[in-house]
């Protein structure tokens, strides 16, 4: 359910599409698109809308309400939202002129949560603004078309645009980290790729970093997709499928050259993360 006031004017733009059955098979496609120029009571509210929506300020700005978080989108600023959840949008004041894309498709969550960890939606200034609102202009001209060399293109393109707001987020918070004196991420990743092979806590990775296990956490998981101790793993799994290939070492000799607490811990993350166990993954590469 949702409430509407759409208070646009005549010259705004809204396109509505109902993609086919392969265009559905895509990483991303597009349901409704528009470029809006909305007056100072325009607003949007619901409950639910199966979608992801991205939204670009073209002039003015906007407020945006997903759940707890409220946040303001200025110009050259985008945002993405996850409809599945009570939102909100509307002009903050006098005028807001913003682009604005419902989005779907099997790519669209996983670029979402690694944008946005936690459903923590936040306004992302653009790097190049004007590229980016040629970018997303280009796309909601192009909603109509329904052939399927127009689907496969239009889906790469989102992807490009999806990239560039990551991007965006990604170099904001880099810097941030560099401002306050250490990239402690950076300093953790070293730390893991120096000490994997023993024992090691969250702790251990910000002992000598000025900055909360929460804080860092978060920050980790928004930087690199995974949360630090998962990163851990993953690249304990790395150094020994290099291992598994290149030495006689034993599993039970790796698992402990690796860092993991004994065999029967390494085979059960070895197998979640490949699908086989040691032994099947040193065959095939025999």
């Amino acid at each position: 359910m949702g409430k509407y006031k759409e208070n646009i004017s005549d010259d705004s733009l809204w396109i509505t599409a109902t993609p086919t059955p392969f265009a559905k098979t895509l990483p991303f496609c597009i349901s409704e698109a528009g470029h809006f120029i909305a007056g100072n009571d325009y607003r949007v509210q619901r409950d639910m809308h199966d979608s992801f929506l991205l939204l670009y300020t073209v002039n003015g700005q906007g407020c945006v309400q997903t759940g707890t978080n409220e946040i303001l989108l200025s110009n050259g600023c985008a945002v993405m939202i996850n409809c599945r959840i009570p939102h909100e949008y509307h002009t903050a004041s006098g005028q807001w002129e913003f682009l604005w894309i419902h989005l779907n498709g099997s790519g669209i969550a996983p670029l979402f949560d690694i944008t946005y960890p936690n459903n923590s939606v936040r306004s992302i200034l653009m790097k190049h603004p004007k590229d980016f609102e040629a970018g997303v202009s280009s796309l909601i001209n192009r909603v109509s078309q329904n052939d399927i060399a127009a689907y496969l293109q239009l889906s790469s393109d989102i992807h490009l645009i999806l990239n560039a707001l990551y991007l965006a987020a990604h170099e904001k918070d880099k810097a941030d980290r560099k401002q306050n004196g250490t990239d402690d991420v950076q300093a953790a990743i070293e730390y893991i790729e120096n000490n994997y092979f023993q024992p090691i806590t969250v702790e251990d990775m910000i002992r000598h970093l000025p900055v909360s296990k929460y804080h860092f956490i978060r920050r980790f998981s928004r930087a690199i997709g995974l949360a630090p101790y998962s990163y851990l793993t993953n690249y304990r799994i790395n150094v020994s499928k290099t291992m598994l290939r290149s030495t006689d070492k034993t599993v039970s000799e790796i698992a402990e050259s690796c860092g993991f607490p004994d065999t029967s811990n390494f085979i059960t993350h070895f197998k979640k993360h490949t699908g086989q166990t040691p032994l099947q993954y040193r065959r095939d590469f025999s």
